[in-house]
């Protein structure tokens, strides 16, 4: 598990969001949000290289990259997987037809449930083939892996999927999506981590959100 990281020089020091804080990672979901700009693949790609798998997929025992600035990284060495949709884009975490073409994953019962099961099932046999010892608790580096998914897939992504992957794994994800913070779980045993890279940015984007239903609410179904 990845437990902290802080850059000490280079140019991440000098992002508004970023600095020299620490940012500490949870065990469960750590979601990295924030405008383009701010860090959010720097965090990733800088753990990714950190940890010895920064051109994708396993670490593997693969030893640190060098970086171009100093960074204090704190882990347990246990394997890091990641996943860049920017570099890899024809290899997507999850199809872009996937979610919208199953229908049952937008309803309930049974079907639903064997359907997330199946897609998580899905994601493991695709990309996290790695032989994990029963102990292990690996990490999920995820840069973007939503920007192919519509919105109402994104919801099932971030509601059913990614819970379910953060009960083997550790996740840590960079997204533009709405969804992990209308759906953050503030419980005290696996609470997500919401890692703002900007001031008061969720709050801006709720507030936008709301502005845009009430318009909605008012205007859009005359039209």
């Amino acid at each position: 598990m990845i437990s902290l990281l802080q850059f000490n020089t280079g140019y991440p020091t000098q992002l508004k969001g970023i600095g020299k804080r620490e940012i500490i990672f949870n065990g469960w979901t750590n979601v990295l949000f924030g405008p383009n700009g701010s860090g959010k693949t720097t965090i990733l790609r800088t753990l990714a290289m950190s940890s010895g798998c920064g051109g994708g997929g396993w670490s593997d025992g693969g030893s640190p990259e060098e970086l171009p600035f100093s960074a204090t990284v704190e882990s347990d060495d246990r394997p890091v997987f990641y996943q860049d949709c920017y570099q890899n884009s024809e290899e997507s975490f999850i199809d872009s037809d996937y979610l919208e073409s199953h229908v049952h994953l937008r309803s309930s019962g049974e079907k639903r449930i064997g359907l997330v099961n199946e897609l998580v099932n899905y994601i493991e046999n695709r990309f996290l083939t790695y032989k994990l010892q029963r102990e292990d608790r690996p990490t999920l580096l995820l840069d973007e892996v939503d920007n192919h998914i519509g919105f109402a897939g994104q919801a099932i992504l971030w509601g059913e999927i990614f819970p379910k992957l953060s009960k083997k794994y550790q996740l840590i994800i960079s997204t533009h999506s709405i969804f992990p913070i209308l759906l953050r779980r503030e419980n005290s045993i696996k609470p997500d981590n919401i890692i703002s890279l900007a001031a008061q940015y969720p709050e801006i984007c709720i507030q936008e959100l709301e502005r845009a239903v009430k318009f909605f609410n008012s205007n859009g179904a005359e039209a």
